[in-house]
């Protein structure tokens, strides 16, 4: 069928491209921003670039929508970023044919925006660190100097994703990484020290169908199962009423065993593609959801080494993941090297504060969050 896909960024999207492609999808692109990149993809079918100011008017982004959906025989509309997936939800109903399952805007402010979702988990007695949020570095060192907040902290823009502006400080020596930090708000966590998870799975009105787990590292991915974090999860998505793809970083603590949930992302998620050569297409699997058709259960898998040059050099010992792995890089090499020399910037891609609905919770903890410092205590 052919496919709109709507994207404002370049490396998310081209995965979800690919495994949208995968499952059978023409897929066409209407976008804007670094996503101008995805036409140097064979995967993309066509590309139609918006203005600037397009994602903030929602009568002439209706308009080009339709008229690709008409001009291109569009049966599916999808989200490919965080700003698609919160402009698409916003649009709702009016779009002009199927839409992939997506959260609503309440439901998508609450899990992306970083401190509206550590808040909600903390309500909900879902595990997360211990959190707060500074309006300014200066309140920050405050906060640090009086005592009130010890190390080890790990600090974060509340609405960025991608491990952009994540700073972990976790002794005195790193303290001068404070003078690294060049937005606001600032979401502070407890540091967990442990191994980094993550969770990605579809969801229907509240119940997971489909999940994975995996651990990655610049060289490593492999799917292994943790019952621990699912149950986390679970909670989160029931409490929430969550619909559509869904993707939950997390650190498995040291010692303890036990996951916390460090962020989520109410969207697909960028190793989309790594857990489709594992066995698991999830853009198929949400297609088929929406259809009320059963879909797979968690997998597992071999340690797959994410080198293209290690397979290409050792290609007869390589595994069978590690060459199909491969086979997909070298199938679109261009979207590959502009990757790999990071020659398209996606790191100014997010939904703006100005839009997202602030969380109110129905228990405040005021010392877990001094209302001093508390950034959306006057306009919550």
């Amino acid at each position: 069928m052919n496919g709109l896909m709507i994207a404002s960024a370049f490396v998310l999207p081209y995965h979800v491209m690919r495994t949208a492609a995968a499952a059978g999808v023409r897929v066409h692109v209407l976008g804007n921003g670094p996503s101008r990149a995805l036409r140097t993809s064979r995967f993309c079918a066509s590309y139609r670039a918006l203005g600037a100011d397009a994602t903030d008017n929602e009568a002439g982004m209706l308009d080009a929508i339709r008229q690709v959906v008409r001009r291109r025989r569009i049966k599916v509309i999808f989200a490919a970023d965080d700003v698609s997936t919160r402009l698409l939800a916003g649009l709702g109903d009016r779009l002009p044919t199927r839409v992939m399952s997506l959260p609503d805007v309440k439901t998508f402010d609450l899990l992306n925006d970083k401190w509206n979702f550590t808040r909600f988990c903390r309500d909900i007695g879902a595990r997360v660190p211990q959190g707060w949020c500074f309006e300014t570095v200066d309140g920050l060192r405050t906060a640090l100097h009086a005592g009130e907040i010890e190390l080890p902290i790990t600090l974060k823009p509340t609405a960025r994703s991608g491990g952009v502006g994540v700073v972990h400080i976790r002794d005195d020596s790193e303290i001068a990484l404070l003078d690294r930090i060049d937005y606001r708000p600032i979401l502070v966590q407890r540091h967990i020290f442990g191994e980094e998870i993550s969770l990605s799975a579809i969801c229907r009105h509240g119940v997971i169908l489909a999940h994975t787990v995996h651990r990655r590292t610049a060289r490593r991915f492999q799917l292994f199962s943790e019952p621990d974090l699912l149950e986390t999860a679970r909670r989160v998505i029931a409490a929430a009423r969550y619909n559509g793809p869904v993707n939950f970083d997390a650190v498995r603590e040291d010692g303890t065993g036990a996951s916390y949930i460090v962020e989520c992302n109410p969207r697909f998620w960028f190793s989309i593609f790594l857990q489709m050569i594992t066995g698991i297409n999830f853009f198929a699997a949400t297609l088929a959801g929406d259809a009320e058709t059963p879909v797979p259960a968690t997998m597992i898998s071999d340690m797959v080494d994410l080198s293209l040059r290690q397979a290409l050099t050792q290609f007869r010992s390589a595994s069978a993941l590690e060459r199909r792995l491969a086979r997909y890089h070298l199938s679109d090499p261009i979207p590959y090297l502009l990757n790999w020399a990071r020659l398209v910037d996606d790191s100014e891609v997010a939904v703006h504060a100005d839009q997202i609905h602030v969380y109110v919770e129905p228990n405040p903890v005021v010392a877990s969050v001094p209302s001093r410092w508390a950034l959306f205590a006057s306009r919550s």
